[in-house]
């Protein structure tokens, strides 16, 4: 029906808050975000069904599910670009790897922090890989883990995952969610299915 909202979904908030963004709804389908310096705007929320372009505040955009080729084509017309293709990938703990074997000279280092905890694998203590998880009500959220040139980059990131999926586990949080890059989402382990495209756009 003309004029129906859809409700953004709890982890959009954790995802703002994954990455140290301050939170606020204009409406109960928009996320506006800021810095934790009160800069660089940004507009998370369904692709819209009609042409539409974003308030001229916003230089980035963050648009959930199904392209539209029309509002696509609004945004390019206003000078927008999209930027990033990521997806939002969903798993239960139980399902996914939840212990990874790294080398002897590797350590994993787990720190709580305010919005989320963080998971660092270091090789002869220098750090190779680290991710984030923001605990929801029902979900553990995950960052796509940052890489520090490991040795094994495939092993690193899966240690990371690993260790936040049983973190989940021992929660008795019935999902964890994941924003990764469309390059890792094609790679990942069995068990994660993909849940939202998630496309980024750019003022020019």
């Amino acid at each position: 029906m003309s004029g129906t909202v859809t409700p953004l979904p709890e982890w959009t908030e954790g995802y703002a808050l994954l990455r140290d963004r301050i939170a606020s709804f204009p409406g109960p389908d928009q996320l506006r975000s800021v810095d934790l310096n009160g800069d660089d705007p940004e507009l998370l929320r369904y692709w819209p069904r009609n042409d539409w372009v974003p308030a001229t505040e916003y230089r980035r955009v963050i648009l959930l599910g199904a392209p539209n080729p029309a509002v696509a084509s609004s945004l390019s017309s206003a000078g927008w670009h999209e930027t990033a293709t990521l997806n939002l990938l969903a798993a239960k703990p139980e399902d996914v790897e939840q212990v990874v074997k790294l080398a002897e000279t590797s350590t994993v280092f787990e720190a709580p922090m305010d919005n989320y905890d963080v998971v660092e694998v270091a090789e002869f203590d220098r750090p190779v890989a680290r991710g984030r998880m923001h605990y929801g009500s029902t979900f553990g959220l995950l960052s796509d883990p940052d890489l520090y040139a490991p040795t094994n980059p495939d092993l690193a990131r899966r240690a990371v995952l690993a260790n936040f999926a049983g973190a989940a586990y021992s929660h008795d949080l019935p999902w964890i969610l994941l924003v990764a890059a469309a390059e890792h989402s094609e790679a990942m382990t069995e068990g994660w299915s993909k849940a939202t495209k998630i496309s980024i756009w750019q003022q020019s």
